[in-house]
């Protein structure tokens, strides 16, 4: 019986399609930007988002500290403004202090991924000998510690305002942006127009097997080639990753992640209605595909967070354990409708153990 893996949505496999593109696509060296393929790839998504120019890289992180180091390459002492739950704070390794000599000043994330923008004027640095220099604003769309929340185009407003009143550019980590462009029907180019760069991701939902692109204009992403090149990131033939890109921006088009948000509000839907669901909770509002399992734990059956995992496991369902207390599941393309119906069977199975013979539970699944 195969493994239904809902670690992430980045554990998808290319498809058919995508696998015969790669084989027929054309290609050149990019390094020397003649990959006709890849310039394709990067005029699409330019295009689509209204922006001057589109870079391609083997990583939204690569991507994301690119865009870091660019906008923060003619300062030393430069700071940037960043979500304490933001990815690039907490899974990115400080790559722009590590590299770049860039530190992070960090304002709390609310629930629904966005930051008090008084607390962000506040800040923001005054021109001072004293302190570093505020170069740079991040903020991510989808919010994925904040369990796939959409960022309101209220916020992502008053921030441009913000911003552009202090002389800061904005720089979005969209890596997930697409299931924020398929929930909220907005045209690509009317999220960004709130921001000066952003990066996107083709290798979550989409499918892709690889792939990021930063976007911004033309001047900004000649400076990110130039970078992207120091950081090992000029690639040769990378044509057949573009070909798998553009099926995946046609997959997009045509709505595929629509059916990841349906299947993960069906789970979440499954989890409140089950009588016996006292061993969780769940955020009241589920934006896009990914899912956080809160854990309620009770001592006289030693419940957490990695011995509910075990029993996912034993039934062929593989899961994120964040923390004692908390799971995630993500739903992706390479789900099925069976999948579906047997991720609930084993919620039941969970809760009836919970629920019912705490004898059962602690002989069968203690060890």
């Amino acid at each position: 019986m195969k493994m239904i893996d809902l670690r992430s949505d980045t554990v998808t496999k290319p498809t058919v399609e995508m696998r015969h593109a790669m084989f027929t696509a054309d290609v050149g060296d990019d390094v020397y930007e003649e990959d006709i393929t890849i310039k394709r790839l990067e005029e699409r998504v330019a295009n689509l988002f209204h922006k001057e120019s589109a870079l391609f890289f083997p990583s939204g992180t690569m991507s994301n500290l690119t865009a870091i180091l660019t906008w923060c390459s003619s300062v030393r002492g430069a700071e940037i403004i960043v979500g304490d739950k933001s990815h690039i704070f907490l899974y990115e390794q400080s790559g722009a202090s590590q590299f770049g000599g860039v530190s992070y000043r960090t304002v709390t994330n609310l629930p629904d991924g966005t930051m008090d923008i008084s607390t962000i004027l506040e800040y923001i640095r005054e021109k001072d000998i004293h302190e570093p220099s505020t170069e740079l604003i991040c903020i991510e769309n989808t919010h994925n510690v904040c369990g796939g929340k959409i960022v309101p185009e209220s916020f992502l407003g008053n921030l441009q305002m913000l911003a552009r009143e202090k002389n800061i550019p904005i720089h979005l980590d969209g890596a997930r942006i697409w299931n924020a462009l398929t929930k909220t029907k907005m045209e690509p180019a009317e999220m960004a127009k709130y921001v000066d760069s952003l990066t996107v991701c083709l290798s979550k939902g989409l499918g892709a097997p690889i792939g990021s692109l930063l976007i911004g204009t033309k001047t900004f992403i000649e400076k990110a080639r130039r970078i992207r090149k120091a950081l090992g990131g000029g690639m040769r033939q990378t044509g057949i990753l573009a070909a798998v890109g553009l099926k995946a921006l046609d997959d997009f088009e045509n709505g595929i992640l629509e059916i990841d948000h349906i299947r993960c509000q069906r789970i979440a839907e499954t989890l409140c209605k089950n009588p016996y669901h006292k061993w969780c909770q769940i955020d009241d509002t589920i934006d896009t595909n990914i899912l956080f399992i809160k854990i309620i734990t009770n001592p006289n059956l030693e419940y957490n967070a990695s011995k509910i995992a075990k029993i996912f496991r034993k039934k062929k369902i593989l899961v994120s354990v964040w923390s004692p207390t908390l799971l995630r599941m993500v739903f992706h393309r390479d789900l099925t409708d069976k999948d579906i119906e047997k991720i609930e069977d084993a919620i039941y199975t969970i809760s009836l153990y919970y629920g019912f013979d705490s004898l059962v539970y602690s002989k069968k699944y203690k060890n």
